[in-house]
Parts: C-alpha cells; sequence; structure tokens
C-alpha cells in the first residue's frame, strides 16, 4: 500500500497505550521479569510495526534505562563506569553496532551483572557479526519474537486509539479499517490519527469517517472513483 505523507505527530509510547494481546503476551511478560535476565540480555526482535520499539520504551522507563542506537554504541560506552549502580541500557538496531563495542558490552554484563534490551528486526543468531566469540555469545541469548498483529487485534487497537482522540469508533468501523490496513501496529495508529484530519460534520456515521480516513490515508488504493463503482464508502 502507498501511504500518503501526513504528519500524525510522534508515537505514543506510554505504557496505557499498549494493549497486550497474545502476540505480546509473552514479550510483556519476559521485559517484566528483566532483573532475571539469563546473562542480563535480552533480545526483542521483529518486523517493523510489530510493536518492539513501543515495549521498549515501556520498559526503557520502568527500568530507568539509558536508550541508544546500535550505531552510537561506543567502546567507551560499553567499558564506562556506570553512575550509579549497575549499567542498564536499552540498544535499538542492536544488528547495526560495532562488534568490537558489542562484545565489550557483552562481556561487561558478564563480569559485573546489570540489564540490556537489544532490538532488531532479526534474531541475534543471524546478525552479520564475524568475531567467533560475538556469534557464540549472540547465539546464547535469550529473545522474544513479536509477530504482525492479527486483523481483530488491531480492530481493538483503533478502537483504544480512536476513544483516546475522542472519537467513538464502533466495531464495523474498526473491523472494516482493520481489513484493509497493513498489518502493523503504526498502521492502526496512523489511520486512527487520519480521523483526526477528515472528521467533519457532512460524515453521519462512525463507517463514513472511517471510510474517509482510509481514503485519505491511501489515496493510491482508494479513490473515488473506486467508491463510485464498488459502493464501498458512504461519504
Amino acid at each position: 500500500m502507498s501511504q500518503a505523507h501526513l504528519d500524525f505527530g510522534t508515537p505514543n509510547y506510554a505504557a496505557e497505550a499498549f494493549l497486550v494481546s497474545e502476540e505480546t503476551a509473552a514479550a510483556w511478560a519476559a521485559l517484566d521479569q528483566w532483573r532475571t535476565w539469563p546473562g542480563g540480555v535480552f533480545c526483542l526482535f521483529g518486523e517493523a510495526g510489530s510493536g518492539k520499539s513501543h515495549l521498549g520504551a515501556i520498559w526503557a522507563e520502568k527500568a530507568s534505562s539509558h536508550v541508544l542506537k546500535g550505531t552510537d554504541l561506543t567502546l567507551q560506552f560499553a567499558e564506562a563506569p556506570a553512575v550509579s549502580g549497575k549499567l542498564v541500557a536499552l540498544i535499538d538496531e542492536a544488528d547495526q553496532a560495532d562488534e568490537t563495542a558489542l562484545f565489550a558490552l557483552l562481556s561487561r554484563l558478564e563480569r559485573e551483572g546489570g540489564a540490556v534490551l537489544l532490538l532488531s528486526r532479526q534474531p541475534p543468531s543471524q546478525w552479520p557479526f564475524g568475531l567467533p566469540d560475538l556469534q557464540s555469545r549472540l547465539k546464547a541469548i535469550a529473545t522474544e519474537s513479536l509477530k504482525a498483529p492479527e486483523q481483530k487485534l488491531l480492530a481493538q487497537l483503533i478502537v483504544r486509539y480512536a476513544a483516546a482522540k475522542g472519537f467513538k469508533l464502533d466495531e464495523p468501523s474498526a473491523t472494516y479499517l482493520a481489513a484493509r490496513i497493513p498489518r502493523t501496529f503504526e498502521a492502526a495508529k496512523a489511520v486512527t490519527a487520519c480521523l483526526e484530519t477528515v472528521a467533519t460534520s457532512s460524515l453521519k456515521t462512525p463507517m463514513a469517517l472511517a471510510q474517509r480516513a482510509l481514503r485519505a490515508l491511501y489515496p493510491n488504493d482508494w479513490t473515488d472513483e473506486q467508491a463510485q463503482s464498488s459502493d464501498l464508502f458512504e461519504a
């Protein structure tokens, strides 16, 4: 799908905005037990839009963690003494890190303890690093994958996001949207945010609002002509 370039603001990564479901329950539970991670390290992986950034942000807030990108991980950071207590850090796109710095970080956790959450699209065993010692350590890291959300979950999220923005969207309207957008959390947030940009007094029903938002967000996939010919749209 080709999404229109509309500005919907920054993502809402608050804990109350995250919906624990069958797809995310195992990851949620694992992050809640972060003090007992084997070797002090855990990897959450999944495709873009699977929710790992949201979960990571919730964990970072709870654990008072340093937050950095893999490309910003340096040997100096990996070896610098913790200001207070043990090192606690979240590393997004960890597969893009310098392998020497990442090896030093994992070695430090093994020696001193602490906790590091790694986020990536692929499991650590598939990261493109050449150091044999680093490869063996990556294969031993505890992991949890996040899969694309099912349609039922997307519909529930859309209803929740809409309510947070002051729109009462019924289940049929949310299900309609969930069946027509990409199966990602970002798509659910984007289409719900789009409700604000298309809301007018002429849209008499929640379904009409949902259909207008879908058409505005994906203009190349849902055009006026398609709406008129297929009778999918009320507005």
